[in-house]
């Protein structure tokens, strides 16, 4: 069995040959590109479309679809498009794919898949605790699983050479604190529905200041 924590060097475990390493690294990513691309295409074929006899009744059927629906919707694509982001900024200091990084894509794809239904549910059951609840659950999913990718990316040496390690600890740390903010919201979405999604507004700010302060820490150790 193959040590998933054995350093990627020139005789990999991993990959047989520069050919083997190439093919790899590229079939997951494009396999977790076209997955993301369906999940927010699936977003977009749930959006109901505003009816009415007259101008004044389709405008009218679209601002009561608007808070709910569409604003929903927004939010949605932007957590996947965010966590894709991620995901590609992540992949792109990545030189070897490892079978527990594999693993590990497999299952953030699983919460990606998933994502479309959890905003569904966000949007359909708004008056109740289940729809900010799954939503956080999923969301905070998404970014632990990042964060273990990245993790484990940084113990088992498969990054490229010359990646810096603030890049790795950059993520680790934007997951944590994004984690953080969704489960935080669980509690609060008892309390009442809606306190638990203006909780989840907290996290550009949360994020800046973690951001801010890894970065401080990067420069103090430089010097």
């Amino acid at each position: 069995m193959v040590d998933d924590e054995q350093p990627a060097g020139e005789h990999s475990p991993y990959f047989s040959d520069e050919e083997d390493r190439q093919y790899l690294r590229e079939r997951l990513i494009f396999f977790s590109d076209a997955v993301v691309a369906i999940a927010i295409t699936l977003l977009a074929l749930d959006l109901p479309v505003p009816h009415g006899k007259t101008d004044t009744e389709v405008w009218h059927s679209f601002l009561e679809l608007l808070p709910k629906e569409y604003l929903n919707f927004l939010v949605g694509f932007a957590v996947i498009a965010f966590f894709w982001l991620n995901h590609h900024r992540f992949f792109r200091g990545v030189y070897v794919v490892s079978p527990k990084l594999l693993r590990l894509n497999m299952l953030w794809l699983f919460f990606i898949v998933v994502s479309p239904f959890a905003t569904r549910l966000d949007s359909e059951d708004s008056a109740f605790v289940l729809g900010p609840v799954f939503f956080a659950i999923v969301i905070a999913a998404l970014a632990l699983v990042l964060t273990a990718m990245a993790a484990h990316a940084a113990r088992a040496d498969l990054n490229r050479p010359g990646v810096p390690q603030r890049s790795g600890r950059s993520m680790i740390v934007g997951g944590l604190t994004a984690a953080g903010v969704f489960l935080l919201s669980i509690p609060v979405s008892f309390i009442h529905p809606s306190w638990g999604r203006y909780v989840w507004l907290s996290l550009v700010v949360v994020s800046s200041v973690a951001d801010h302060l890894t970065e401080r820490r990067a420069h103090a150790a430089a010097r």
